[in-house]
């Protein structure tokens, strides 16, 4: 419900404003009152039990610089292209300072805009003109989001705001793509997480599974699942 609300323009425009207003409030003190509001419980951070309140102590506690670097969407690319190799990289177009700064005389017909240092500011422009001034400016005002103050993953708090557009990818019968995704504990995959349509939050299908396919003992309540596997 979270994701489905923050699509309508005021409330989105309220959630920042809520959280820059907040980002005077220490990491622990802002964590704990989070998560009452989203929970109704009251988190553990001397004793964390659950997969929640473990996620908010690591917030805290585990601070790599790394990881900066890997949630960081274009500096991950090198990072990506040293382990594995830059066969695995969707192929870059672009970077940008300023959404403006985007010439699309020199972009193919489709393609991908995104910021690097966020969640969600993803622009499909399926042909040129879907780049329109309101979306530049979109994108500018994304790139001005201090993101970390929202749910305080001190990854984020370093990465320099950009801009990437990369190459349309599509699935081999044309339509978009799926996603997944493997949650692993101490180094071993346990769930699966699967999600199809994301191009439209209002309709696209989220699911978790087990190993074996069979569905998770939990789900989201904000999106559609799969039904069957389909």
């Amino acid at each position: 419900m979270i994701i489905k609300l923050m699509q309508i323009p005021i409330l989105k425009k309220m959630y920042i404003f809520f959280t820059n207003i907040c980002s005077v409030i220490p990491d622990e003190i802002y964590l704990k009152m989070i998560f009452r509001i989203r929970t109704g419980k009251k988190l553990n951070l001397k004793n964390p039990m659950t997969f929640n309140e473990k996620i908010q102590w690591l917030k805290l506690h585990n601070r790599d610089k790394r990881y900066s670097v890997m949630v960081d969407k274009y500096q991950v690319r090198k990072y990506v292209t040293d382990k594995i190799g830059e066969e695995y990289l969707i192929p870059l177009l672009g970077v940008y300072d300023d959404a403006n700064d985007i010439d699309i005389d020199k972009l193919p017909e489709e393609f991908v805009g995104k910021c690097t240092h966020d969640s969600g500011s993803v622009v499909l422009c399926k042909k040129k003109q879907d780049l329109t001034p309101d979306v530049r400016k979109k994108i500018n005002q994304a790139l001005k989001r201090k993101y970390y103050y929202a749910s305080r993953e001190y990854p984020y708090k370093n990465v320099k705001p950009r801009i990437i557009v990369e190459k349309m990818m599509h699935n081999s019968n044309g339509d978009g793509l799926i996603d997944y995704k493997f949650y692993c504990f101490h180094g071993e995959p346990r769930f699966l997480y699967v999600s199809a349509g994301l191009d439209n939050h209002m309709t696209a299908r989220i699911s978790f599974y087990n190993l074996d396919l069979t569905d998770a003992p939990f789900q989201r309540r904000d999106y559609q699942h799969f039904v069957n596997g389909g």
